[in-house]
């Protein structure tokens, strides 16, 4: 088999020798066609960047689900404009923004404005919420059609910031908001790109004019990598086109993985081109020894990086599956490295070397570090294994995968940044960019028991550490409506009472004393009103009663109650007409009765819409029937009609709050016992009253007495009122006062019905929940408030009359939460699909098993000591919250991909001394005395590119940057100098297991296998 190999790429290498110029010409014009007829990457990545979610995600959904609701306010994305006066605001600030906003909302269709909010066009309920508590600020929101993936997304906002010139003097005008910041970022990010690429390239070249010592091999490195790059951006942007996922960081990565691998791969074969060539004068016999002795390597190597990122596209996370397209460069730069580099080679000979050219005979400079590093293990490898536990372990423990989402700190000096940072001054940080929460279920949320179930969810959101204000259909301005809650209904109900209370007290003092004896001769016309009264009365009483016996019918009860107190009004008509022909003597009575139907006009002027209440009708016809009955009142009636004017007034609210009462029974059923008993002293103390009257009216003698029977009846009527009146009064400092909204209040009023057409879908089946927090958006501390959000909604929701449905959290914490999980849950995944692709391959390469599990067990704590290393300098040096989210991915992915090349540029040689005969110690030594510079030479060059990032100023950049120089530092010094010979001091011949080698073996450390063998500074 490698014999066949052999004869191969001998084949090959005098096809590249013969066709040389033919392969040039063909790479030039493959060059020029993919500048003239592929896509520009950076305005496709400009264009296509990735929301990173797929379109199941949760907040993905809550989006389209609220969209559903506000129709008049559908967007794809929203813009704050605010505009803010240290000194304080002035009439032409406001007039300014004012003018801008209607300008724009003029000229809606050109700049795709889909709605617009300010103080000038909001109700006055909501227009307090645009202007600072400090009057320095004041904001406006713009909705655009346009998402931050449109093309045309960043001529719109040009547009924007364009039309708010000429800001008043003491005045700034700020542009922020979710659209502003990613916009910015993906600016930021294409800038970094570029700067990348020139710092790249003068480190890259700086490094190989260190390393040949010559100018032309360096430069026909740098020609290589960048006609490889050409042909890469333009293939990955056509695709891009096609449907493959790529970010900002897709032409970052790009430029930093070509320039750093491609110059790996390049240098690798130029390195051991003129290492052939001071074994002979022919460039082609050269070339073919070259490339059978370092084909294999590179072409793994290339496959290890091109699969590790080609794999990513079975990843869920968009993110992730933005770093495929690095697949298709890693490929160019692999037909590059075995086409056109060697026909260059082939071409230039010696001259490639130029000044300083290879000779026959020339030795080759083997490394002094793996020479010393090599040693030290192999004679002590237990050792060096725990010293390297010992020191690496705790530094790997420090990391803790601490994370931030926030993008801003990538961009802190842009203007969107600037400008959240005003609003959020002033308003909270939250309420730029509030969290969205959707709650879809089958039950109509437009009806009493929905609106009701709605204000349940919005306590329970407002109980929530973190939350700051709750905007939902029962409180659109983050406040409940007062007049819908049963507590205040309840206080209503109970003054209604007091004052019922006040007559029947006057009632049975007149009853008591001398001025009752004139009414004798119409006492079966009171008696008559007064059994009515009872009946009423016991009707109260048995519906207070079930009202205690059996909570969960609560509301069965009470509307028994108001069924009850309906009667007792009845009777209450009938016993004033009684009392109207009892004072039929006294004509002063008539001004008494007048003043009551004055009282009740008046009464009605406040209150109009309690008017049309067929009640109210019937309260208003008791009161014209008194005011024509008192005209034959006693004088000594008197005192007795102003208590029975009282009673009549009285009775209309305790009518209504007992309506009420009936639709949020539900909240009150801890004082269904006190109401039980105040209404069976009320039925007891009518009682009396009947009796009594009856007395009066079958024995004119017994008069007083009978009146003073009533009298006493009447006294614990007003005790069971006085019992009802405390309880109701009590209730509106409940801890859950309960809300009940008519359904007739819900059809007829038009505030109620453009709150609910703001917050609750047409078909009543999606209600939506603004929710602004006390946190930054993007911060940590807000994201997990997500999890308590859900869980109030649900025990919310539970409770409710509504009972069911489900919860969707959107917004930008939500969306930031959904990254956390959905990156988190697919890192594990991706990471195990890396591992296994490169265990494969090295598998394959290496003829082995025992070798790629080592190989990658160093890799992996590599990995995690990086990250501990990283995360601390994210916390204490650079003063973030962790490490930006992105950066554990990233960097697992590089060291890994990248750091496995200099493993199989090490291990390839160890088997190519190890086949040559010598034993696994003597081969392991003398491969890393001969690949150590070129693997040392390759990590720089690798880590120079990476470390351009840090100029960019970019934190993601930067800790992504620091990660791969820390990483490739590790690996090669410590886990390549150290932790590899003492595995294989270790393991020795099973480092092969299971593949069996019978050709004799020598573990003598002299000379090595190919060339080597003839350098003697090997054998020093």
């Amino acid at each position: 088999m490698k014999r066949s190999v052999e004869v191969l790429l001998s084949r090959y290498a005098h096809i590249v020798n013969k066709f040389k110029w033919l392969i040039v010409i063909l790479w030039i014009a493959v060059v020029a066609a993919a500048v003239l007829y592929l896509p520009n990457l950076q305005t496709v990545v400009s264009r296509q960047s990735q929301t990173y979610l797929p379109n199941s995600a949760e907040s993905v959904v809550a989006g389209k689900l609220a969209n559903q609701i506000d129709t008049k306010h559908k967007s794809q994305s929203t813009v704050v404009v605010a505009i803010r006066n240290s000194h304080g605001l002035t009439n032409q600030d406001r007039g300014y923004l004012a003018q801008r906003v209607q300008d724009l909302q003029n000229q809606a269709s050109s700049f795709h404005i889909t709605y617009m909010q300010d103080v000038s066009n909001s109700p006055s309920s909501v227009a307090s919420k645009f202007t600072s508590k400090d009057n320095t600020t004041e904001i406006a929101v713009i909705g655009l059609s346009q998402g931050i993936t449109d093309p045309t997304i960043n001529h719109t906002l040009k547009h924007l910031y364009a039309s708010f010139s000429n800001v008043p003097s003491g005045a700034k005008v700020y542009f922020t908001g979710n659209v502003p910041i990613q916009e910015d970022a993906l600016h930021g990010s294409l800038d970094a790109a570029q700067k990348t690429a020139v710092v790249t390239v003068i480190l890259v070249l700086t490094i190989l004019l260190i390393v040949f010592r010559s100018l032309l091999a360096p430069l026909l490195t740098l020609i290589a990598i960048g006609l490889s790059y050409v042909v890469s951006s333009g293939l990955v942007a056509w695709a891009a086109q096609h449907g493959l996922p790529v970010s900002t960081f897709t032409q970052t990565f790009l430029i930093a993985i070509l320039m750093g691998a491609g110059t790996d791969y390049t240098m690798i074969m130029m390195n051991r081109f003129r290492e052939e060539l001071t074994r002979t004068h022919d460039n082609e016999e050269a070339l073919t020894a070259a490339l059978r002795g370092i084909s294999k390597t590179v072409v793994f190597s290339a496959l290890t990086v091109l699969i590790s990122f080609a794999v990513l596209y079975f990843a869920h996370f968009g993110l992730y599956r933005s770093a495929v397209g690095i697949s298709i460069g890693i490929f160019i730069t692999l037909l590059n490295c075995v086409t056109l580099v060697p026909a260059v080679m082939s071409l230039m000979g010696r001259a490639l070397y130029w000044p300083l050219q290879p000779k026959p005979g020339s030795s080759h400079r083997p490394s002094r570090i793996w020479n010393w590093t090599s040693g030290v293990s192999i004679r002590r490898p237990w050792t060096v294994l725990l010293i390297l536990a010992v020191i690496l372990v705790p530094v790997g423990l420090l990391f803790s995968n601490v994370r931030t989402f926030n993008p801003m700190t990538d961009i802190s000096n842009s203007t969107s940044v600037k400008g959240f940072n005003v609003v959020a001054k002033a308003f909270g940080q939250g309420q730029v960019m509030p969290t969205t929460i959707v709650v879809k279920t089958t039950a109509n949320l437009r009806t009493s028991k929905g609106m009701d179930s709605i204000q349940q969810i919005s306590r329970n959101l407002a109980a929530v550490p973190g939350v700051k204000e709750v905007d939902s259909a029962t409180q659109p301005v983050g406040k409940v409506i007062q007049g819908f809650e049963l507590a205040y209904q309840n206080d209503q109900a109970s003054s209604g009472l007091k004052q019922i209370s006040g007559g029947l007290s006057k009632l049975s003092s007149q009853l008591s004393g001398n001025q009752g004896q004139n009414g004798v001769s119409q006492i079966g016309q009171l008696q008559n009103g007064s059994s009515k009264v009872t009946s009423g009365i016991n009707s109260l009483a048995k519906g207070a009663s079930g009202l205690a016996t059996n909570s969960q019918k609560l509301g069965t009860g009470a509307q028994g109650l108001a069924n009850g107190i309906s009667k007792v009004q009845a009777g209450v008509s009938s016993l004033s007409s009684g009392t109207s022909q009892l004072a039929a003597t006294d004509q002063k009575l008539a001004g008494t009765a007048g003043a009551l139907a004055n009282a009740i006009a008046a009464w009605a002027k406040q209150h109009p819409a309690s008017t049309q209440s067929p009640s109210w009708q019937q309260i208003q016809g008791l009161a014209k029937g008194l005011s024509t009955g008192t005209n034959a009142s006693a004088a000594a009636s008197t005192k007795l009609a102003a208590g029975a004017k009282q009673a009549a007034q009285g009775m209309a609210g305790l009518e209504t709050g007992a309506s009420k009462l009936a639709g949020g029974a539900t909240q009150f059923s801890q004082g269904a016992s006190q109401l039980a008993s105040g209404a069976n002293q009320l039925a007891s103390g009518s009682k009396q009253v009947t009796n009594g009257i009856g007395k009066i009216k079958t024995a004119t003698g017994s008069e007083v007495s009978g009146l003073g029977q009533a009298a006493a009846g009447t006294a614990k009527m007003q005790s069971g009122l006085t019992k009802v009146q405390r309880f109701l009064h009590q209730s509106r400092v409940a801890s859950n006062p309960g809300f009940y909204i008519p359904q007739s209040t819900l059809s007829s009023n038009k505030s109620l019905q453009q709150a609910m057409n703001s917050y609750i879908s047409t078909d009543g089946h999606i209600a939506k929940f603004t929710v602004v927090l006390k946190d930054n958006p993007y911060s940590m501390a807000a994201i997990r408030t997500m999890t308590p959000l859900r869980q109030a909604v649900q025990m919310a929701l539970a409770a409710s009359p509504v009972g069911h449905g489900t919860v969707y959290i959107g917004g930008t914490t939500g969306t930031q939460a959904n990254m956390n999980q959905l990156s988190s849950q697919d890192f594990v995944r991706t990471m195990s699909i890396v591992f296994i692709a490169i265990f494969i391959l090295l598998a394959i390469l290496l003829q082995s098993v025992l070798t790629p599990l080592f190989t990658l067990m160093s890799l992996a704590a590599t990995y995690f000591v990086t990250m501990g290393i990283i995360q601390n300098i994210a916390i204490h040096m650079l003063h973030q919250p962790g490490v930006n989210w992105a950066v554990p991915f990233f960097a697992f992915l590089l060291l890994v991909a990248l750091g496995v090349d200099y493993s199989i540029f090490l291990t390839s040689r160890f088997d190519e001394e190890y086949r040559a005969g010598r034993g696994p110690v003597s081969a392991m030594r003398h491969s890393m005395r001969a690949m150590g510079n070129v693997v040392f030479s390759a990590a720089l060059i690798m880590a120079g590119t990476f470390g351009s990032m840090i100029a960019t100023g970019m934190s993601t950049l930067t800790e992504i940057g620091l990660s791969v120089v820390i990483g490739l530092f590790l690996y090669t010094l410590l886990m390549l100098g150290f932790y590899t010979p003492a595995v294989i001091a270790i393991i020795g011949r099973a480092h092969a297991w299971p593949f069996v080698r019978t050709a004799e073996e020598d573990d003598t450390d002299s000379l090595g296998a190919g060339t080597v063998r003839n350098t003697p500074e090997l054998e020093n």
